[in-house]
């Protein structure tokens, strides 16, 4: 059985839209898990209204706690023997866990898919494979040391051989096993509340032994002005701070630093610039520029920053590289205008 965990907050405008699409699955031995984080809209109707209607769905109610409190909640709950993440603003394919439960997958570890980006206006599909429907897309399995490419590209994205480039920080469109959710007591950090996700598939897939990853579109992310990433964050950087700090701490203690240095620095600096350009620098900052130029004198104080410094040559982007070259040579006003022009190019994007 699979097990769907949909952690709802105030979702009232996509809920019936998710809930649907995962009753519409061609595999019928699944059960919902609608996990009610304190959402004050319609929400909690809504998801009475289909547990009273189908005994597939099970209702958690709980005070407001945030996506890792609910997750985790479901992740307690869970009866099946995979469990697959979906958000209640997304929805599902209808063959998504028809493909999870093929018994060619079933000694796998996890699953890993495709996704789209959706909204009302367009819809930008990552690359498939265009199989017809009803025929899964030839599956690359990877196991043993073959499975570190996999776990490099958590920490610096990048596109597998083939050119198929999922993503490997996301916990939507994959499937894990619940044994070793379990056995490992792997679980979403509460206490990071932007990069949870990041953190998550590092700890699994450090533990996980095999994977199957299967070139399919099965989830549909949907991109609105209320998502939570095009919100300011005044406290970013003292989260991005304990999310370098755990990330750290996850491969100190599994012995895979050295194998994934060069990889966890180059984070390390994909860490800063997304600080200087979403929050120090970010154009809905209250800040005045004193205040931000202190916030960088902390930050060039972080040794796990300063030690990254050394690796900004060989790894990233050209625009990173120039952007911390600057903050290292503590150019202040340079580094505010590169970090102001950045957030406009990638708000269009």
């Amino acid at each position: 059985m699979i097990s769907v965990i949909i952690p709802v907050y105030n979702a009232e405008r996509y809920l019936n839209r998710c809930i649907d699409s995962v009753l519409a699955s061609a595999c019928g031995d699944f059960e919902v898990i609608l996990v009610n984080d304190g959402s004050s809209d319609r929400s909690p109707e809504i998801c009475s209204e289909y547990a009273e209607r189908d005994s597939r769905i099970r209702l958690i109610t709980q005070k407001n706690q945030g996506v890792s409190a609910a997750r985790n909640r479901g992740i307690c709950e869970a009866m099946g023997e995979w469990i697959v993440f979906l958000d209640a603003d997304d929805f599902i394919s209808g063959d998504f866990l028809s493909l999870v439960a093929r018994p060619e997958y079933r000694h796998m570890d996890f699953i890993l898919f495709q996704f789209a980006i959706h909204s009302s206006n367009v819809s930008t599909v990552s690359r498939d494979t265009d199989a017809p429907k009803g025929t899964p897309a030839v599956a690359h399995c990877y196991q043993g040391d073959g499975m570190l490419p996999l776990i490099r590209r958590i920490l610096a994205p990048l596109p597998l051989d083939d050119g198929f480039a999922p993503d490997f920080r996301t916990p939507c469109a994959r499937a894990y096993k619940k044994s070793i959710l379990e056995q490992y007591a792997i679980r979403f950090s509460p206490d990071i509340r932007i990069g949870e996700d990041l953190l998550f598939n590092l700890e699994y897939q450090l533990k996980a032994g095999s994977c199957a990853v299967i070139p399919r579109t099965v989830y549909f992310y949907d991109v609105h002005g209320d998502s939570s990433s095009h919100h300011f964050s005044p406290w970013l950087h003292e989260n991005h701070a304990r999310l370098l700090q755990a990330v750290r701490d996850v491969l100190d203690n599994s012995g895979m630093f050295a194998a994934l240095e060069q990889d966890y620095y180059s984070y390390a600096l994909e860490n800063l610039t997304y600080v200087l350009i979403r929050e120090i620098f970010s154009p809905h900052s209250t800040r005045k520029y004193r205040e931000s130029r202190k916030l960088c004198q902390e930050m060039r104080r972080n040794r796990m920053y300063t030690d990254a410094f050394s690796y900004n040559r060989k790894t990233g982007i050209l625009p990173r590289k120039i952007l911390v070259s600057f903050f290292r040579l503590k150019c202040c006003l340079i580094v505010k205008f590169i970090s102001r022009i950045s957030y406009v190019y990638l708000q269009k994007r």
